[in-house]
């Protein structure tokens, strides 16, 4: 493991991009709306906050291998976190220690391509996933200023875990609320005391400019690099220019129109959360096994409703392939009453067209001229509705009937 993140830290990585938006600041510009050089051709923007910028200044006086092996070391402990408290989620006094080994390797070999891609780019998932997870244990056990804390810390880092927000209030967590509203106000505001509050503005407002869900750029993504609903849906109905000369559109209904078809599907998308959460508010889930099953929804959501994500992004599926992981496990181990062996195949079937799309898609596999093909078409996007499709279907009333 350690010849591993050695070899990757030596690389140039995403994490790059995060030191040279601190040099930025630490030589009093706005990171924002530079494009910063990685590598020979690749140039990236800055979408992350001020304040994570803020605080990663002290690194900028690292050479880069030390500040990648430093955060490539804390993502094992990240993983080996996040495998304990999925763990917590299931009952264990049913499963033998063999059988939960097959859940932990099934759930390896489903999100395996996005946890290593992570590395690849030195890349912020995985630590927000734990961050995610870690602070909803932390709310439930009454720890609401360490769990709203955290939940804030890792919402102000990059914007995605918000989804998490009218989750805690939905659930009746209404302190956990407070706590990452106050905290998420407090780590805008703070660099204000290093940088004065107009400076500190003008960034925030730059920042926003970036990540504005609204801007053009962030409503069509035909690049290979994307891939959620924003790369897949307007790819479908627009006859317009891709990395390859593959034809993908089966309509062409314009952009505006497309954009209106888009923005339909990710609010459908976020409604039908509510199928998952259950009637009535305001209360706590009805079994953990209920909360791993709509946690997992929620996070799954997040590559697929936001645009600009790339592949890494999909380590947010790590959940939800554990989920559908015990489910396939306790099948084969003594069957399910609430699922016959018909639609356990349909299931099945499914599971195995979302790996076969998302996962051996990529070049290590089928190579890379077929790789940038299925990434031309985005089979990730659509393996992972498939993956939502299999929740849908797999509820914890259903498998536990």
């Amino acid at each position: 493991m350690l010849l591993f993140l050695i070899s990757q830290a030596t690389h140039t990585g995403d994490f790059r991009i995060f030191i040279e938006a601190s040099n930025f600041l630490k030589n009093g510009e706005s990171p924002y709306n530079k494009w910063i050089f990685i590598s020979k051709d690749h140039y990236y923007l800055y979408f992350y906050s001020p304040f994570w910028a803020l605080i990663l200044v002290p690194f900028t006086f690292l050479p880069s291998f030390f500040t990648n092996l430093i955060w490539l070391l804390l993502n094992v402990l990240f993983l080996v976190r996040l495998k304990n408290i999925l763990v917590q989620y299931i009952e264990l006094s049913s499963m033998s220690i063999y059988q939960l080994k097959w859940v932990l390797f099934l759930t390896a070999l489903m999100s395996i391509r996005f946890i290593l891609y992570n590395f690849q780019m030195v890349q912020m998932t995985i630590f927000l996933l734990w961050g995610a997870l870690e602070s909803i244990r932390l709310i439930k056990k009454g720890e609401n200023v360490w769990g709203g804390m955290l939940m804030a810390f890792i919402i102000n880092i990059k914007i995605l875990p918000i989804v998490l927000l009218p989750y805690l209030f939905y659930r009746g967590y209404f302190k956990g609320t407070a706590s990452t509203i106050l905290f998420s106000a407090l780590f805008i505001l703070l660099p204000s005391l290093y940088l004065g509050w107009s400076e500190n503005l003008a960034l925030l407002t730059d920042w926003w400019s970036v990540i504005n869900p609204m801007n053009t750029e962030h409503l069509f993504e035909s690049e290979l690099g994307p891939h959620s609903l924003t790369a897949l849906i307007p790819s479908l109905l627009i006859e317009g220019p891709g990395s390859l000369d593959y034809k993908r559109n089966i309509l062409s209904i314009g952009f505006e129109n497309a954009a209106i078809v888009l923005n339909v599907v990710r609010l459908s998308l976020v409604l039908s959360v509510l199928y998952f959460l259950k009637w009535p508010p305001f209360t706590k889930a009805r079994s953990i096994k209920h909360e791993l099953w709509e946690i997992s929804y929620i996070l799954l959501l997040i590559p697929l409703i936001f645009p600009h994500q790339q592949k890494y992004a999909f380590a947010f599926a790590i959940p939800a392939c554990f989920y559908m992981s015990h489910f396939v496990v306790r099948f084969f181990k003594q069957g399910v009453p609430g699922c016959s062996k018909s639609k356990f195949i349909t299931i099945a079937f499914m599971l195995g067209a979302s790996i076969i799309l998302a996962t051996v898609s990529t070049d290590g596999i089928i190579g890379r001229e077929l790789n940038n093909i299925s990434q031309h078409y985005k089979t990730i996007t659509w393996g992972m509705i498939l993956l939502l499709i299999t929740l849908y279907a797999v509820s914890p009333e259903t498998s536990d009937a």
